[in-house]
């Protein structure tokens, strides 16, 4: 914003900041700081996911086989379609491999299927790890015949689920040896909705993804004359983005020089912004931007208007550049923020809450200083090698009755 000063607090590295682990005894991430980082040498490790477009699960993935490609392994990653992660995942040593012919999203793509099979046989993995629903499923089918271990990434709760979708799901959760899960919220649903044993789910929470980083200030930012208030997410139903305008619409009655922003692009995008119109608030959607994650750290007050969620990864971002945070208590977000302490949280579906807790922090600029200074505190303190360090654990287990890598045909 022009005027008013920043949050004083100086931004953490995201280097450095990581989530916090839960208290399930079942969790796996949160290792403490001097766990020493576990060797993949020569494991050949195939990674599955819908897209390598921007978003949330998208970045874990592609810091995750950074991670291990720094371990020694040799990580393919094989998508239906490609996006703008491809090349971040190219330069941290990934094989990035496009499959499909178009998207393979939320449902099972049969050619996307055929095309891992062939993947599969021809250069067959020590291990396969998906992420998202239609990678699980086709993966799942290429493995029908093959001892291969699947491990399944469970980033989201998954509402939007038919019958027929958790039937496919329960396969691939049956078939796998491991479930993981970004949150305790979604660890409990596995168990107790979807029936997965409890001995098989582990809980390890999401981290910033350490990946070369874009030289370059952030540009492109409404400057307004008070506070910055915005988005960064996909626009789609379950990230609450209409929540958060009707929100803003209630905000500028009472702080009439605050800016509105919303980073991201989706389906929705023409329906929210006839709803800005509609309310007569002034919001700038800037569709998708690359550098979305760099500019968390030229707002003034983050939100996170989710009425779904795993753990975002941009709740994070808000802590590491010193950004204070208003979100819903959905999901994993009350597992990384504390209410009144590290940030504020609402009730998923109220714009009016939302609108309160908004003004509330930016009414009070020391206010949000301190639970901006708390979530930075908290990321600081946790390992950064935690999360990669416990998925090499468990490939590490999963692996033992398979003691040499997979020989190159």
């Amino acid at each position: 914003m022009a005027s008013v000063p920043k949050y004083p607090i100086k931004a953490a590295s995201l280097d450095q900041l990581i989530g916090e682990p839960d208290n399930d005894p079942d969790a796996a991430g949160g290792f403490a700081a001097s766990s020493p980082p576990v060797a993949m040498i020569g494991r050949r490790i195939l990674h599955v996911c819908d897209s390598l477009q921007m978003g949330g699960a998208e970045r874990v993935l592609i810091g995750l086989a950074a991670g291990l490609v720094a371990r020694g392994a040799r990580v393919t990653v094989a998508c239906s379609v490609g996006g703008s992660l491809a090349l971040e995942a190219e330069r941290a040593g990934v094989d990035v491999r496009m499959l499909g012919t178009g998207l393979a999203k939320r449902r099972l793509d049969a050619a996307f299927a055929d095309a891992l099979t062939r993947l599969i046989v021809n250069e067959p993995p020590d291990l396969v790890h998906t992420h998202m629903y239609a990678s699980t499923v086709a993966a799942t089918l290429a493995l029908q015949q093959s001892r291969i271990p699947l491990v399944v990434h469970e980033h989201s709760e998954a509402g939007w689920r038919d019958c027929e979708a958790r039937r496919r799901a329960a396969v691939a959760y049956r078939r796998s040896a491991v479930v993981i899960a970004v949150s305790g919220a979604i660890r409990r649903r596995l168990v107790d909705v979807d029936g997965v044993a409890s001995a098989k789910v582990r809980v390890i929470h999401n981290m910033l993804p350490r990946l070369p980083g874009r030289a370059g200030a952030v540009v492109g930012l409404p400057r307004p004359d008070g506070p910055l208030v915005g988005v960064v997410a996909r626009l789609q139903p379950e990230k609450g983005v209409a929540v958060f305008v009707r929100a803003a619409a209630r905000l500028a009655q009472s702080v009439p020089d605050a800016g509105y922003v919303v980073v991201g692009d989706g389906l929705q995008r023409g329906m929210l912004e006839r709803l800005a119109a509609d309310l007569g608030v002034a919001v700038t959607f800037l569709g998708f931007r690359p550098d979305g994650p760099a500019l968390v750290g030229g707002l003034d007050l983050l939100v996170i208007p989710s009425l779904s969620e795993g753990t975002p990864l941009v709740l994070l971002e808000g802590a590491a550049a010193g950004v204070p945070v208003v979100a819903t208590t959905v999901g994993g977000i009350p597992e990384q923020v504390s209410d009144g302490i590290e940030g504020l949280l609402v009730p998923p579906g109220d714009d009016r809450a939302l609108a309160d807790a908004c003004r509330r922090i930016l009414a009070d600029r020391a206010f949000g200083a301190r639970l901006a200074a708390a979530a930075a505190d908290r990321l600081r303190q946790a390992d950064p090698e935690a999360a990669v360090n416990a998925v090499a654990d468990l490939y590490t287990h999963v692996l033992r009755v398979q003691p040499e890598p997979a020989e190159t045909p």
